[in-house]
């Protein structure tokens, strides 16, 4: 027996590191972990399974009334690193489709997962999902976290087109079952637009100071505006071709962020030139009008109240 204990810590066994190289080829394959999915497997066996949720007590009754049954709280997450020769600076204007990439690789691989466990849950949707994103150190690598909660369906059929995942809130989708409408899942783009200025735009950016001619005045930079609209118009038809694919005809809108990143360069002495690129971020849910009768009831008109007090 040793005379003195080794405080030094034991690695990984050769069974932990065969689990763990199983569970890094799963989410190489756009998957989630094998503990997890056995995990999920296990409240899908369960008539009335205890869940944690995200919900408030408001959204849990008005989903239970509108026939909802929460059963998990779901998530999925994805951290993306760009491709080498992305990083370089662009020196025209138009889509960077190798910037723009990462940020859809990372949504589509996030929502996948949360997708993966809802279902295996046991569950026909998500309702409730939030979404949080940033950058880990350049830029253009994407960490994005999405989630919800795991509900299923016990009033209205299954959907046989696929399945119902939505960025509302229990309320909103008690209305929506309310007036017969269907949610179709969800849908979701970001556009990168490189931006470059006109002489006479550079020369308005370049100047400054009382002596600085255009640069003391208000001035609107044209080409970034117009960058931005054009931005945002690529991103939209994006989500709508995504909304007509899931069979949906119209769509609310939860996310409609943008970024501009100024870049500056030189292509003769003194003069410098400056880039702007403009990033767009749309996230929303599909919905079908008309879908099925109103359920469980028809949404009643809203009543006006007024206290004229004492």
């Amino acid at each position: 027996m040793p005379l003195f204990r080794s405080n030094q810590p034991t690695g990984p066994s050769d069974a932990e590191l065969r689990a763990a190289e199983v569970d890094l080829e799963r989410i190489r394959q756009g998957g989630i972990p094998l503990g997890a999915e056995q995990r999920l497997r296990r409240v899908a066996e369960q008539t009335d399974p205890f869940f944690t949720s995200d919900l408030s007590s408001k959204e849990y009754a008005l989903a239970q009334a509108s026939g909802l049954q929460p059963v998990s709280q779901v998530m999925g997450s994805s951290v993306v690193q760009h491709g080498w020769g992305v990083g370089q600076t662009y020196y025209y204007s138009g889509e960077i489709t190798a910037l723009s990439d990462p940020w859809n690789l990372a949504r589509d691989r996030a929502f996948g997962r949360l997708e993966q466990e809802a279902r295996l849950a046991g569950a026909d949707a998500v309702i409730g999902i939030e979404m949080s994103h940033r950058a880990i150190g350049d830029p253009n690598n994407v960490e994005l976290v999405v989630f919800g909660t795991a509900v299923r369906d016990r009033a209205l059929p299954r959907r046989a087109a696929g399945f119902g995942s939505c960025t509302l809130s229990g309320q909103d989708v008690d209305k929506l079952r309310r007036i017969g409408a269907e949610v179709c899942g969800v849908v979701g783009h970001t556009t990168v637009l490189c931006v470059q200025l006109s002489m006479t735009s550079n020369w308005v950016m370049n100047s400054s100071g009382w002596l600085g001619g255009a640069g003391a005045q208000n001035m609107e930079i044209s080409e970034i505006s117009h960058g931005v609209a054009a931005a945002r118009s690529r991103a939209m038809a994006e989500v709508h071709r995504q909304a007509a694919v899931a069979g949906a005809n119209t769509i609310v809108v939860s996310t409609l962020r943008h970024s501009i990143d100024h870049r500056e360069y030189e292509q003769a002495v003194g003069m410098r030139y400056h880039l702007f690129y403009v990033t767009m971020n749309v996230l929303g849910t599909a919905i079908k009008l008309d879908a099925h009768p109103p359920h469980p009831a028809p949404l009643q008109a809203p009543m006006m109240s007024i206290n004229l007090g004492s």
